[in-house]
């Protein structure tokens, strides 16, 4: 009978003792998973550098609706847009090669407006010059400088100076460089 009693007692301690660990163990995962600081992850960068790049070096002029930039739109009736089968990269590298820096800044505003999402920022350069932003902030430099993750997206840009005369320019780098402000 003592024999069994002590058995009977033993199990008590050896449930007690594995409910114990089974709540350290808890409790220290639940430690170490709440401790992580948000990390700014890459591919989200990644993704959006190579989504503007693509975008500006597949999107025609004829295909984009704004009022600055697009068909019809403030640019085409000023003359400085004269193609509208240009691509969005084609038209920036023309605007590079005739040395028109404020409207090349302003075409870019105007065609990310609203499409870029807050907590990223973004360079565009061609030919290792910068287009956007001309000037950058205090802050702009600053959020780069910080950055733990600036990921760069690249293509090759030329075209038609004029079709009538067959004139070219290019080929130009184009870059655009994305981060995530912290």
């Amino acid at each position: 009978m003592d024999k069994r009693r002590k058995l009977n007692n033993k199990g008590y301690f050896f449930l007690i003792d594995s409910l114990l660990a089974l709540g350290v163990l808890v409790i220290g995962g639940f430690l170490i998973f709440s401790s992580y600081v948000r990390v700014p992850v890459k591919e989200d960068a990644t993704t959006l550098a190579e989504s503007m790049i693509d975008f500006f070096s597949n999107t025609k002029i004829n295909g984009v609706n704004n009022a600055y930039a697009g068909l019809g739109g403030e640019l085409w009736q000023q003359g400085k847009i004269t193609n509208a089968e240009n691509t969005l990269l084609q038209q920036l590298g023309e605007f590079y090669v005739k040395n028109d820096p404020v409207t090349a800044e302003k075409f870019i505003a105007n065609i990310t407006e609203n499409s870029i999402p807050p907590q990223y920022l973004f360079e565009f350069r061609i030919n290792y010059t910068l287009v956007y932003p001309r000037v950058p902030s205090q802050s702009h430099l600053q959020s780069k400088d910080a950055a733990k993750v600036l990921i760069p997206s690249k293509k090759i840009v030329y075209g038609f100076l004029n079709q009538e005369t067959g004139d070219l320019f290019g080929p130009y780098e184009a870059e655009v460089q994305v981060w995530q402000i912290t």
